[in-house]
């Protein structure tokens, strides 16, 4: 899915749930949605596990085509050129 980043958030800090700590970023984006008049906005969470070589560049006005596992997790993002 390719999105436009409005925003960069860093994410640290330690689950509740499972005291596990949680790193990575949230990216605040729009992208176009056929249900929705005008552009859908959302949160993606890609965390730091996954090691993505783009993250570091990551800045607001880049778009970014993001792909998702058949959990609906983040699996692999890359800057559009």
């Amino acid at each position: 899915m390719k999105v436009v980043i409005l925003g960069v958030q860093t994410v640290d800090y330690v689950s509740r749930k499972t005291g596990n700590p949680v790193k990575g970023v949230t990216l605040h984006t729009k992208h176009k949605d056929p249900q929705v008049v005008g552009e859908a906005v959302s949160n993606i969470f890609i965390s730091d596990n996954l090691n993505l070589p783009c993250v570091p560049d990551l800045a607001p006005g880049q778009t970014v085509d993001v792909e998702y596992n058949n959990r609906g997790f983040v699996c692999d993002a890359r800057i559009q050129k």
